[in-house]
């Protein structure tokens, strides 16, 4: 194909998947194994379905969004383009609540064009111009710190595990006493165990301290053993149960999160483990 041709494919992906929302056009343009590259989104798997779900996504935090090139340039088998995007901020994007601002940020994408489809694309843009005016240029240590709180405060003290998608990544890790879990379901399983067993369990915040992408967080668990937990029915006792936090957070999800309490204390509050034994235990450490 000559290089005209490759312009018009590109820029058919950016008037009419992006700008229409005709995600038809995808399939038409992109390879099924193309690869993506975007630091706002590493997470990206390859191929023209993940594509699509990620301009739903995009169009559903921003369902009036545009797309104009400003610029296309064409050499050997490669397209450039520097674009500006406009759209008003109706979703969650980014982890970042809808604000019902009118955005405008500009990028640039590289396409690889192979075949008559897009082969491979990366793509490069102002995330920070955007956090600016959404109203969230503050600094990193509160944007996460904030971010961290949300976290906490949404899905474990108000009962919402349908934001879990919205403030994790898809490669989310979580470490705890209880094991290693994956994902947004792995977390959910996590979530269902623990309140199932303590219906009104509150994470109360202590302490926030913010490096980097990096927060860590001190606390205190409470609630009341109403269900089985594991192989202990329920007792009706009230816990309280200090623990310690750390999180990786990474354009405005959390990417890891390293968490631990006192076990021996929680068991014991609910009488699954003796108050003599834990001090037997105790003193032979």
């Amino acid at each position: 194909m000559n290089l005209e041709e490759n312009k018009q494919i590109c820029r058919r992906l950016m008037e009419e998947a992006w700008t229409l929302g005709s995600l038809h056009t995808v399939d038409e343009t992109v390879a099924s194994d193309c690869r993506f590259h975007d630091p706002a989104f590493p997470s990206l798997a390859p191929g023209a379905e993940s594509y699509k779900q990620h301009i739903h996504m995009c169009r559903g935090a921003f369902p009036d969004l545009s797309c104009s090139a400003d610029d296309i340039l064409a050499e050997r088998n490669e397209v450039v383009i520097h674009w500006t995007v406009r759209g008003t901020h109706k979703g969650n994007f980014l982890g970042l609540e809808p604000t019902n601002r009118a955005v405008m940020v500009s990028g640039t994408s590289i396409h690889r064009v192979e075949g008559g489809k897009i082969s491979e694309l990366w793509a490069d843009w102002n995330s920070q111009a955007l956090r600016d005016q959404l109203g969230f240029g503050q600094s990193d240590s509160k944007t996460n710190k904030a971010i961290a709180r949300r976290f906490v405060e949404e899905i474990w003290n108000q009962k919402k595990p349908e934001r879990i998608n919205y403030f994790v990544t898809e490669d989310y890790t979580r470490f705890s006493p209880t094991g290693t879990l994956q994902g947004a379901q792995g977390l959910r399983r996590d979530y269902d165990t623990y309140v199932s067993a303590f219906p009104d369990c509150h994470i109360q915040i202590e302490d926030l301290i913010c490096e980097g992408d990096q927060v860590g967080a001190r606390f205190i668990a409470t609630g009341t053993h109403s269900g089985k937990f594991g192989e202990v029915a329920p007792s009706g006792k009230h816990v309280s149960v200090p623990g310690a936090a750390m999180l990786r957070i990474a354009n405005g999800k959390v990417v890891s999160e390293y968490v631990t309490w006192d076990t021996l204390a929680l068991m014991q509050q609910i009488g699954a483990v003796p108050a003599e034994a834990a001090r037997t235990r105790s003193s032979r450490a």
